[in-house]
């Protein structure tokens, strides 16, 4: 998988709860393997909020990003 297959993919949480989508990704140049993602949260139109998430937090990369913790939408 290409990084740029992962740019604007949706992002979903423990929860079920779509959080917004990957902004940037961060790769470890050697390994080829992901350190962090960093998600572009969807909090509405003019948001510029955002999460940076660890790869041991992701759980599966498919055709969504889904995580294996709740992300507190509310911060």
């Amino acid at each position: 998988m290409d990084m740029n297959d992962f740019l604007d993919m949706e992002v979903i949480d423990k929860e079920g709860q779509s959080i917004g989508k990957v902004d940037t990704v961060e790769f470890n140049e050697e390994t080829g393997t992901i350190n962090k993602i960093v998600i572009k949260l969807d909090k509405g139109i003019f948001s510029r909020a955002k999460e940076t998430i660890t790869f041991d937090q992701i759980k599966n990369i498919k055709d969504v990003v889904l995580l294996n913790i709740i992300v507190d939408m509310d911060k």
